[in-house]
């Protein structure tokens, strides 16, 4: 693991950041498995998730003459997610890696969605966390990381096959079809607690997605409330 270390000027901060490897969302990453989980899931089991922008980098290379890590200058321009434990943090994060995943790079002038975890006063991310150019989100997930992630967080998330879904007896679980609907869920869906069951929330794009989609007898009957704001 390779750590960075930032100084925060009034609501702003700026952030040196060493990092080994940093890739984005997927299955597997090089050599590394990661659980595939969905956006506001990991939201909800993160301990803290903010937007960074990259400022500067520095590529820092083994003495063998290899690139070993970057050394990155990130400005943390909004806190999304954070809890007392943030503010007593020493501010240095460390993005782990092994030494078989390679070196991913983030661009300049890009705002990222960096999602993490605190540990001995250390703001700790990795290539299984959340990080993705915010203006490659979503209107939903960004819409989820200002006000509505957070009432689904008591809810717990589950996979389910096409033709298996619908079938858990759990009034606290929004399943997520790995089959046709992938991408609707992924990209548009918002998980809830209605103040008797986790659903579902039906946005216009969640809509827009479904019927898109040719479901034909594999629709399940996970339910999907219509939106109310």
């Amino acid at each position: 693991m390779y750590s960075f270390f930032f100084s925060r000027r009034q609501k702003m901060a700026a952030v040196n950041i060493l990092v080994a490897a940093l890739l984005f969302h997927a299955v597997q990453y090089g050599d590394c498995m990661c659980e595939l989980r969905h956006p506001q899931q990991q939201y909800c089991e993160s301990d803290f998730v903010v937007l960074a922008g990259i400022l500067d980098k520095d590529v820092i290379y083994h003495k063998e003459g290899f690139p070993m890590a970057i050394h990155y200058i990130v400005n943390i321009k909004k806190v999304f997610k954070a809890g007392p434990e943030y503010e007593n943090a020493t501010k240095t994060m460390i993005i782990s890696s092994t030494s078989g995943s390679g070196v991913g790079e983030l661009e300049m002038d890009v705002n990222y969605v960096i999602t993490g975890t605190i540990m001995d006063d250390n703001l700790y991310t990795s290539i299984c966390e959340w990080v993705k150019p915010y203006h490659n989100l979503t209107k939903a997930q960004k819409n989820g990381l200002r006000f509505k992630y957070d009432s689904g967080c008591q809810c717990e998330f589950s996979f389910c096959r096409e033709g298996q879904c619908g079938q858990l007896d759990s009034n606290n679980t929004c399943e997520w079809e790995f089959g046709i609907m992938f991408d609707c869920y992924h990209d548009d869906g918002i998980c809830f607690h209605n103040g008797e069951e986790c659903v579902w929330r039906e946005t216009r794009k969640f809509r827009q997605c479904e019927n898109n989609i040719y479901l034909g007898d594999q629709k399940f009957t996970n339910e999907v409330i219509p939106d109310p704001m």
